[in-house]
């Protein structure tokens, strides 16, 4: 487990030596919400609605949601979630691609793991049959380890579009 983690503070030393600093903060509010952009929102106690967004009316975000002739007005204040279909910051791809590369290499890990068993290449013959168990372990957290710094970097780099959350105001 010391070598992953010193797998993981070696990566990015290199980053750091390059003194490159990326753009991180943008932050998100409801001004990136733009006519034409799809919403999602969530109600307390219902569930999420997607809809395009048409403008401002006061606190009201005047939606068009499918299967609705008229023009729904949803007030700010009423909201528990509001998510834009955007492009994302750089922070949000760091975050959003970290996240899905650690799930992955977990995964991708453990099984690399338990193929070397399998394989007998991490086998020892004194070594007890709970082995198995230690050497995916171990491969699953070189796994995580590996997949959160690559998808951080590659996320970070090339954020994409996606579901961005806002903050809403309070009263």
């Amino acid at each position: 487990m010391r070598f992953a983690v010193l797998a993981g503070v070696m990566a990015l030393v290199p980053c750091s030596a390059v003194g490159q600093a990326l753009p991180l903060d943008v932050p998100s509010d409801p001004s990136r919400i733009l006519s034409g952009d799809s919403l999602r929102v969530k109600l307390p106690f219902s569930p999420a609605v997607k809809g395009v967004f048409l403008g401002w009316e006061a606190d009201r975000l005047q939606l068009q949601v499918d299967g609705m002739t008229q023009v729904w007005p949803v007030s700010v204040y009423d909201l528990s979630r509001l998510e834009v279909r955007t492009e994302r910051t750089r922070r949000e791809g760091l975050r959003h691609y970290a996240v899905i590369g650690a799930a992955t290499g977990l995964f991708v890990g453990a099984a690399i793991g338990l193929g070397l068993h399998v394989a007998g290449v991490t086998d020892h013959a004194s070594a007890p049959p709970e082995q198995i168990v230690t050497t995916t372990l171990q491969w699953a957290g070189f796994g995580i380890i590996g997949g959160f710094l690559s998808g951080g970097y590659l996320g970070g780099r090339s954020p994409g579009t996606g579901w961005v959350s806002l903050s809403l105001p309070t009263r």
